[in-house]
C-alpha cells in the first residue's frame, strides 16, 4: 500500500507539473502537447493516464508473485488516489 500511495502521487505531481505555466516541468508538457493526443496523454498529458501507465509496469515489473486481482486493484486505487490528489490541487490552487 505504501508503494501505490508514492507511485501514484509522483505521477500526478510530474503531470500536474508539466501542465502548468512556469513550472520546472511546463518544457516537457509543450513538448508532449505537440504530440497525437494517443502518445501525449500516457506520457503525462493526463494525470490518470500516466498514473495507470505508472501503476501497471510498476506492479507488472517489481510485485511478485503476480495475481490479476492484485494487479487491477493496484492501478485502480493509484487512479483513484490520483483522483483525489486532484481535487485536493484544485482547492488548493484556487
Amino acid at each position: 500500500m505504501p508503494d501505490l500511495i508514492k507511485i501514484s502521487l509522483i505521477a500526478f505531481m510530474f503531470s500536474a507539473l508539466s501542465q502548468r505555466e512556469r513550472s520546472i516541468l511546463s518544457w516537457y508538457g509543450k513538448a508532449i502537447d505537440r504530440l497525437p493526443w494517443y502518445i501525449s496523454r500516457p506520457i503525462g498529458g493526463c494525470y490518470v493516464c500516466i498514473t495507470g501507465q505508472a501503476c501497471l509496469w510498476y506492479y507488472v515489473i517489481a510485485v511478485r508473485p503476480f495475481y490479476v486481482i492484485d494487479l487491477a486493484f493496484f492501478v485502480s486505487g493509484g487512479i483513484l488516489l490520483s483522483m483525489c490528489y486532484n481535487k485536493l490541487y484544485c482547492w488548493l490552487c484556487k
